[in-house]
């Protein structure tokens, strides 16, 4: 896997779990659809002045994304990805 630095702005589709929290299920990026397989960790960061929710994701293509939740402004990022590459 290549891991590559993003922090591009996405437009996420979420569902809402009991209790409320948010789960990303899939999200656009460079106008491409990428479906989540399922989620592996998640914390918390800040910054100067935001809180994020960290989400890393499994996508169904065997990718895994780092991707970043603002709840103040509903910023979605993609913050990094580890790319699959095919065995050549």
């Amino acid at each position: 896997m290549n891991e590559t630095a993003i922090n591009e702005a996405i437009t996420a589709q979420v569902r809402f779990a009991p209790g409320g929290t948010v789960q990303p299920v899939a999200f656009v990026w460079r106008g491409r659809v990428r479906r989540l397989a399922g989620l592996g960790r998640q914390w918390t960061e800040h910054d100067d002045r935001d809180e994020w929710r960290c989400f890393l994701a499994h996508t169904t293509t065997g990718d895994t994304v780092e991707l970043h939740w603002n709840r103040r402004s509903d910023e979605w990022r993609l913050r990094r990805a580890w790319w699959h590459l095919p065995a050549a």
